[in-house]
């Protein structure tokens, strides 16, 4: 973009000095611009400066092919024309919508089809002047306008955000260089161009001259014709010059092309990896191709391994996902990564092994296969047992798991709007997950999301209130878990039963404190030792621990109600 951006400057900059002048008056880098720019994988379509104006065009390819050149070299028209109403004004029923775009000069240009639109609106407080692109292009390449980027755009294979037409603008510090540039990229122009049965054509305009000095034009033009490349130019050293005509861009892509990615997706040209897994058919661990044909199913007797049969990775697979919450949806048994594709179904062993299905992993990009193939290892163990209950005994998992027992309270919490705890940010209920390896770090920041979710979701004003009207004096300086303690003392729960509950929230605190509020130091190192001592893992403390604040909140809930006056019951331990 940025070189794009610099040559559309240069061509918009008179030069100062009388041997460059003569050289920009030539117009060769105006020539060379146009010849290169139509094979760039991002075309300018529109450009508009003082020296320079490109507006492109798609007319139907049977009237490009081949082009009335003299027709063509017509043109005269710009991007303000647009959809308006046109009438007769003797006949009422004459009135009707008229379409862009409207009169070009050219038979051929007039049955086009307007890319760009120039738009003006005395009523906007900044930008009165903008650009509109054919909704039709848009809405047809899937293609959306992100303010922030200042550009259409849609997501890749990667599911990352890309920039397919692009909106620049130019700003010059030295010359007074202003002007504006649209570029798209070609993948997406071409595509719509073979949709459409149509060629792009863009008229372009370089005129050239020293406002001070210029006298007007005295020679007649030149006419050149280079293929899909033709214009007429005059060029009068020391006085101005103009190079005016018309490029043909076609598509580079066949209907054949864009049909096979409509018809067949990846399936038809798509690459697959191989991966070390448990062939239970064949009774032994080796290196299988997920690719179809290379494995069977239950109801055709061959030799091929089982298409359900596991592979087994390194926990560290999953850190990419949790690092990037915006782009993965990581679940407790999927994974989707948005606009592109989804993992059915993974768990984790009691290894600690993260394992899927060749059939599975058959589904992903091939870059994705990849990236699970780097963590690839031979089994430790076998599945796990809610893998094994639930894909293959065909019965629910009933067994209780702390961190969706937790999560799905927090959400009937929020639906129900109780007063005295708030979801904080949208979509952190979601970013709240298990810890997968041996990973400090990590274990610090998922108990850092977890009292996110919890402990910062506490109602401080809401909860001294509470207790101010129990009866309780609460002191000025107690956070959010003391306050909830008052509350529990006022309702009639004794110091034990008060500690039961508020204990787990104030652990949760206090590790979120030490080991991610503050700089870490011994007291952090020693706190790992001895969470590792006792659970062997930070994943089996992590699990611990959401079950002990499942409880609790659970009693809270129970305890606060709806916040309106005592439960109707006293709580129970």
């Amino acid at each position: 973009m940025a070189d794009i951006l610099n040559q559309i400057r240069a061509m918009s900059t008179c030069p100062s000095g009388s041997d460059a002048f003569e050289a920009w008056l030539g117009n060769r880098d105006a020539l060379e611009f146009v010849a290169v720019d139509a094979s760039r994988p991002e075309i300018v379509i529109y450009a508009v400066t003082d020296h320079v104006f490109i507006h492109g065009i798609l007319v139907p390819s049977a009237l490009a092919s081949p082009p009335d050149t003299d027709d063509l070299m017509l043109w005269n028209f710009n991007a303000s024309s647009s959809w308006g109403v046109s009438f007769c004004s003797s006949d009422p029923s004459s009135i009707r919508v008229s379409e862009p775009p409207g009169t070009t000069g050219s038979r051929t240009l007039d049955r086009g089809e307007q890319l760009v639109f120039a738009r003006f609106f005395e009523g906007r407080l900044e930008d009165k002047g903008y650009f509109d692109i054919l909704q039709k292009f848009t809405h047809v390449c899937g293609l959306h306008f992100v303010r922030e980027k200042k550009a259409y755009c849609r997501l890749d294979g990667r599911g990352d955000v890309e920039e397919v037409i692009s909106f620049l603008s130019l700003e010059g510090k030295e010359r007074g260089v202003n002007g504006a540039v649209i570029t798209v990229r070609r993948d997406a122009l071409d595509e719509y161009m073979v949709l459409t049965r149509s060629a792009l054509v863009r008229t372009f305009d370089f005129t050239r001259f020293d406002a001070s000095r210029f006298y007007g034009w005295q020679d007649a033009p030149t006419f050149e014709s280079k293929g899909d490349l033709f214009y007429r130019s005059v060029v009068q050293p020391g006085n101005g010059s103009y190079l005016r005509g018309c490029q043909i861009v076609r598509p580079g892509v066949t209907a054949k092309d864009v049909f096979e990615r409509y018809s067949f997706g990846r399936g038809k040209h798509a690459q697959y990896a191989s991966f070390i897994a448990m062939d239970w058919k064949n009774k032994v661990v080796r290196e299988i191709s997920c690719a179809p044909g290379e494995t069977g199913n239950y109801f055709t007797e061959s030799a091929l391994p089982f298409e359900t049969s596991p592979a087994f990775f390194r926990s560290e697979v999953l850190q990419k996902y949790k690092a990037d919450s915006e782009k993965y949806r990581l679940e407790a048994r999927s994974i989707s990564c948005r606009g592109t594709w989804h993992l059915q179904t993974y768990d984790i062993n009691e290894e600690g092994q993260v394992h899927t299905y060749l059939v599975d992993l058959r589904n992903l990009p091939y870059e994705e296969q990849l990236y699970w193939k780097s963590c690839n290892e031979k089994p430790r163990g076998t599945i796990s047992k809610r893998a094994l209950t639930t894909d293959f005994e065909g019965r629910w998992d009933a067994s209780y798991d702390p961190l969706e027992s937790l999560k799905q309270l927090t959400c009937e919490l929020d639906r129900d709007r109780v007063p005295w705890w708030s979801l904080r940010s949208e979509g952190l209920i979601e970013k709240v997950h298990y810890p997968v390896t041996q990973s400090a770090d990590e274990w610090a920041d998922e108990l850092l999301r977890l009292d996110q979710l919890i402990v910062e979701g506490l109602e401080v004003k809401w909860l001294r209130r509470r207790a101010e009207s129990l009866g309780r004096k609460p002191d000025a300086k107690l956070a959010s878990v003391a306050l909830l303690g008052e509350c529990l003392v006022g309702l009639g729960f004794d110091e034990g039963r008060t500690h039961g509950v508020v204990g787990p929230l104030r652990a949760l605190h206090s590790l979120r404190s030490k080991l991610r509020g503050h700089a870490s130091g011994r007291e952090a190192v020693q706190i790992t030792s001895d969470v590792l001592s006792k659970f062997r893992s930070f994943r089996e403390h992590f699990r611990d621990l959401c079950a002990q604040c499942d409880k609790a909140l659970g009693l809270v809930r129970e305890a606060l109600g709806e916040g309106k006056g005592d439960p109707p019951h006293s709580p129970s331990a």
